[in-house]
């Protein structure tokens, strides 16, 4: 049973959408009868398929989720799976999946609820309803906003009738009371027909008892303000005012203060004849409680003592308090209440926030904040100030203008995780509510993608992409390269998430996003600041250092970066960047735009790598051609793929003569000048021709045959390289052969021959040779004799080769490795027996010379570069 399930979940997560399909409907075959036990990962697979990419699946999991759920209904795992995997797919992109979530929704929640009265013991479906709601007003409350759009789109259908409401209300005083005010406060605002005398006592018995949760205190809150309009003058004025002074007195839990103050706005409006006068009464009633506020907080910040009676808890209602009620009376607030949230923000107990902020992204030099160094207030009380003055600064301009620098220097500097936070938070909303004033803290913002705490991380991708998705923010200077680098962040949940952010939410959004950055890319994340154009924007020092990836340490996370933005391009976008980054970098180089320094090293390396990369050819030259077309159930889908692969073949053939006419000169003279230099990316250059070789096979054929000279010194290097390749591995094969005949007998060492030792020895050497050049400059075929003899001489009388040093020559090693795994993959052949075999096979290596001698003739025009020729 284990190894049929086991197979079953590979078989859910399948390329194929019917396999897929038909796992899931064996899977809960075998479930739903008992004949294997049901476990967490098994309902896992059942949840995951409802957000399959493929229709079909999405719908297949909802209807076996739902088949499971009904067969096994007292199953908690599995009623908590049902919840997870049905309630969110309400906002599924496809209708007729949201149709089906909300059938299966309104046929487990809704349809079996009866009048408490008429309840049964035995009736298992309305157990499961109320088994179902009381997760959801638990444990379950983070589906409440996929829940509201659910009962949104039932009260457009009239779903709730008073037969229904009723039912409901007759649970409230029972011991389904937090779930039945849960589902009041779902309904109200789309059903009038509710016992409003029985809400109301209900309000008074809540605020008597201690023992209330607060969830069920902010739903009997929700449903007041949903029914007010409905509501007697008389009640909405008594509610009003019980309402108010409970407020005053404290005695409101944090959780439930704004939706208080929320129905406290409604009962106004329900009381007043017009806005006018509704205004006038929130001025009122909510200026009242601004009133009370500001007192507490005085006594606590001005009075010399006032630190000593601070109750925290206290301190953080009225400040919470105090920011709720004064968005909804912004002509009772005064300057007095700014700077007495300024200064509970300005006193720090961290004395060295000014010398960290100097090292900050740059910042205008007044900070109004810092005449105010009171006593230390506690973290969590700092937090909610910024809270309560980002809720000021969205009422007062001009508090925003004075205010929002010292809350980027909070944003950074702070050592509190929640104050950093909320920072975050208050200046997004800024950024929402004075785009222009908020634009320029977005580098400041963008910070947090480096926080030390992986909360603060993904909060600020969440708000980044949400200030993305609504262009209150553009993809500008360093934003997108720091969003970009979350993919390599060393939280592998947050690097997941971020991919989420930009291929489902943000390149949707914007195609081309990608393709647009990615050269900046390659110098952004080489620190390289040479080039007039490219990585041009400022950055401060601290900044720099927080996103630098640059050097041979962080080159795997630059290649997953480049090799992810190259994966999710157009085959006309991939077509595209290949003639953009010849021109852009290493024509650059060629034409001595840029130097050919150490610097530049390191850029060409990362260049050849990403020209070398699977990701960056057309999907045509990546895939067979019977892969390229899938059955599918559309003749029409059937059509457009085939118009599909027809036009990547066209742009296929383009490509290929875009690269014989425009990139083999640019290469070519690069190479010689990286001869010259004798640059360690020449190995990176040749290994892109390598490539370049097997994808262009006739391509080169035929251009080769108009340039015999050119051929001639390119199969020469190519020759030389590959032979320089294995005795490298040649020689690390003997050295491990060695290490091990020390460990073993001392006499099996003696026996062995001495005229072995002498080969090992010799080998050795000619592997590892110390003059610079392990790759010789360009010669003739004619000299590759002498020059191989010469190899075997001793080193002094040797010609100075184009490419060495003994690191270079370990990653050439590693790069024959791996080539030799992937060509004996691709070719279907065994791999070589020898390092010999492999370094002279005609059926493994890619000669110019022989592609020459099989050429058609055909000429190809070869652009104006200097091309090397080899040494006589």
């Amino acid at each position: 049973g284990k190894e049929v399930m086991a197979m079953l979940r590979v078989r859910a997560g399948d390329e194929k959408t019917n396999v897929r399909k038909s796992a899931l409907q064996v899977f809960v075959s075998l479930l739903k009868h008992g004949l294997v036990p049901c476990t967490a990962e098994d309902v896992g697979v059942l949840g995951e398929r409802c957000r399959d990419p493929a229709v079909s699946v999405r719908r297949q999991a909802l209807h076996s989720l739902t088949e499971l759920l009904l067969s096994q209904p007292r199953s908690v795992l599995v009623q908590k799976a049902w919840l997870y995997g049905v309630v969110p797919v309400v906002m599924d992109a496809e209708s007729s999946v949201q149709e089906k979530a909300l059938d299966c929704l309104d046929q487990l929640l809704l349809q079996h609820i009866k009048h408490y009265n008429k309840s049964r013991g035995g009736d298992g479906r309305q157990e499961l309803a109320w088994d179902l709601l009381s997760l959801l007003s638990s444990e379950g409350q983070e589906l409440s906003r996929y829940l509201s759009k659910a009962f949104l789109m039932w009260s457009k259908q009239n779903k709730f009738t008073s037969t229904f409401i009723n039912n409901v209300m007759s649970h409230v005083e029972t011991e389904h009371s937090r779930a039945a005010w849960m589902l009041l406060a779902k309904v109200a605002g789309s059903s009038p027909k509710l016992d409003y005398s029985k809400i109301i006592d209900s309000w008074d018995s809540v605020c008597r008892q201690q023992s209330t949760s607060s969830d069920t205190v902010g739903h009997v809150l929700c449903v007041m303000g949903h029914v007010a309009k409905h509501l007697p003058r008389s009640s909405c004025e008594g509610l009003r005012e019980s309402i108010q002074s409970w407020l005053k007195e404290s005695q409101c839990p944090l959780e439930v203060i704004s939706p208080a103050v929320e129905t406290l706005q409604r009962l106004c409006q329900a009381s007043a004849a017009a806005p006018e006068e509704a205004q006038e009464l929130l001025n009122q009633v909510c200026g009242d409680l601004v009133s009370t506020c500001e007192s507490y907080i005085s006594n606590i910040v001005l009075k010399e003592d006032g630190a000593g009676q601070l109750q925290e808890d206290l301190l953080v209602r009225h400040l919470f308090l105090l920011g709720e009620a004064a968005q909804l009376c912004p002509a009772k607030v005064d300057k007095h209440i700014f700077l007495l949230v300024q200064s509970i923000l300005a006193s720090s107990g961290s004395k060295d926030q000014h010398s960290a902020s100097m090292d900050s992204e740059e910042m205008p030099s007044s900070q109004p904040l810092s005449q105010f160094r009171g006593s230390t207030m506690p973290p969590v009380v700092r937090a909610h100030a910024l809270i309560t003055l980002g809720k000021l600064c969205l009422q007062h301009e001009e508090l925003a203008k004075r205010s929002i620098a010292a809350l980027a220097r909070e944003l950074e500097v702070s050592a509190a995780v929640a104050v950093r936070s909320n920072a975050a938070l208050v200046l997004c909303d800024l950024c929402v509510r004075y785009t222009s004033l908020g634009d320029r803290y977005i580098p400041n913002i963008s910070l947090g993608l480096r926080d030390p705490h992986p909360f603060i991380r993904k909060q600020t991708l969440i708000l980044l992409t949400s200030l993305l998705q609504e262009e209150f923010v553009k993809w500008k200077d360093c934003l997108f390269f720091r969003f970009v680098s979350v993919l390599v962040d060393p939280n592998p949940d947050i690097a997941r998430f971020a991919e989420f952010c930009l291929v489902h939410l943000l390149l949707k959004k914007n195609p081309v996003m990608f393709s647009q950055h990615f050269i900046e890319c390659i110098f952004h994340f080489n620190s390289y600041e040479k080039h007039q154009k490219y990585n041009r924007f400022p950055q401060s020092p601290r900044a720099k250092q927080l996103f630098s990836l640059k050097g041979r340490d962080n080159k795997e996370k630059r290649m997953r970066i480049y090799t992810f933005l190259l994966d999710h391009f157009t085959d006309e976008q991939r077509f595209s960047i290949t003639t953009k980054i010849s021109h852009s970098i290493l024509a650059c180089f060629v034409d001595e735009v840029l130097p050919l320094d150490l610097e530049g090293n390191e850029l060409l390396s990362d260049t050849f790598a990403v020209l070398s990369c699977k990701e960056i050819k057309l999907s045509s030259m990546r895939s067979k051609p019977e892969e390229d077309i899938q059955p599918d159930e559309d003749e029409m889908a059937m059509a457009n793929v085939v118009m599909q692969v027809a036009q990547k073949k066209l742009i296929s053939q383009v490509q290929k003569k875009n690269f014989i006419e425009n990139i083999i000169p640019i290469i070519t003279s690069l190479k010689s000048l990286m001869e010259q230099k004798r640059l360690p990316a020449l190995k990176d250059l040749m290994n892109y021709l390598r490539e370049m070789m097997q994808d262009y096979r006739n391509e080169i054929k035929d251009f080769f045959a108009v340039d015999k000279q050119l051929a001639a010194e390119l199969e020469y290097d190519m020759k030389k390289y590959e032979e320089q390749l294995a005795r490298e591995k040649e020689s690390e094969q003997e050295q491990l052969s060695g290490a091990q005949g020390e460990q073993s007998a001392s006499l099996e060492r003696a026996a062995a021959p001495a005229g072995q030792n002498n080969n090992n020895a010799q080998s050795s050497v000619s592997g590892r040779p110390s003059t610079p050049g392990s790759i010789p400059s360009s010669g003739p075929p004619g000299g590759a004799t002498a020059r191989a003899d010469a190899l075997k001489q001793p080193l002094v009388g040797r010609r100075a080769a184009s490419l060495s040093t003994l690191a270079i020559l370990n990653s050439a090693r590693k790069a024959l490795e791996d080539r030799s795994k992937q060509r004996s993959k691709s070719l279907g052949r065994s791999k070589p027996a020898c390092p010999e075999a492999r370094g002279t096979a005609g059926s493994q290596q890619v000669s110019f010379q022989s592609l020459n001698q099989q050429s058609s003739g055909e000429h190809v025009a070869v652009a104006g570069r200097a091309i090397s020729t080899p040494e006589r």
